[in-house]
């Protein structure tokens, strides 16, 4: 099954895969700046450090909260407003945060088999698509290098034990060519299994914000509170959860990636 995630990336860099792994090597996440970055989306809202996590654990999250690290040449945000079809719809919005060499955009939604993603340039639109197996939402531009095994038939779908193939379907999970494009841009993917080149999001430290109205006044608590999740979170050395099996979606009940 595909990982969940919905980022946008802002790279002022030659070689942002390489600056990545300077910034694991040695973090140097401004979580001030990401704050200053983050509140360009919700001016109207005054943002209160939570807790420092990684970006596997923020990208996945489904709250109304806002992520972001903030790393010289690199910056990151996840959060609820990049979760769309339409890529294409985000321009103004992403050329307003922060204006960039390059803007990258990636959204997974397993439950629904959906995959997106899009590249800016110097503010410009260079690439988007988005789609879940059967259904095309958006196709922008002209295809990367990196896309054609895809559509050349190369990472077919994999359908679920006793699911007939569907006639109609794409030749390839569009949640797998969206995490190709992040791959290729910023050389890592969210699913496991990582390549052994892939770098690990769960080693990327990003800081999750409350949203709360303009009047409202931060606490010592608050920043008490922040400084507590943030120990614990660095101390955690904990399994993967045992939980219950997740419920199939309509679409995933077909394809198995």
């Amino acid at each position: 099954m595909s990982a969940r995630a919905a980022t946008v990336w802002f790279i002022d860099s030659s070689d942002p895969a390489d600056d990545l792994r300077s910034v694991v090597r040695a973090p140097r996440h401004d979580h001030q700046h990401a704050q200053q970055l983050a509140s360009k989306i919700y001016g109207d809202s005054v943002l209160v450090p939570l807790v420092d996590t990684d970006l596997a654990t923020a990208a996945a999250a489904k709250d109304h909260h806002v992520y972001a690290g903030f790393y010289g040449s690199l910056a990151v945000i996840s959060c609820s407003l990049f979760e769309t079809a339409v890529p294409s719809t985000l321009t103004r919005t992403l050329a307003a945060i922060r204006p960039s060499a390059v803007t990258t955009l990636l959204y997974t939604e397993p439950d629904t088999s959906f995959g997106a993603f899009a590249r800016w340039e110097s503010g410009s639109l260079r690439r988007s698509f988005s789609a879940d197996p059967v259904t095309i939402h958006e196709d922008h531009g002209l295809p990367f290098t990196f896309e054609k095994p895809f559509w050349g038939g190369e990472y077919p779908l994999s359908y679920a034990e006793g699911v007939p193939n569907q006639g109609m379907a794409l030749p390839f999970h569009p949640a797998q060519l969206a995490e190709e494009a992040n791959r290729s841009w910023l050389g890592f993917r969210y699913t496991h299994p990582l390549a052994p080149t892939d770098l690990d999001p769960a080693d990327i430290t990003v800081t999750g914000f409350a949203l709360h109205p303009a009047e409202y006044e931060p606490t010592a608590a608050d920043f008490e509170n922040y400084r507590r999740a943030t120990a614990a979170h660095a101390g955690e050395r904990v399994a993967p959860p045992e939980g219950r099996p997740r419920k199939r979606g309509s679409i995933r009940e077909y394809f198995g990636f």
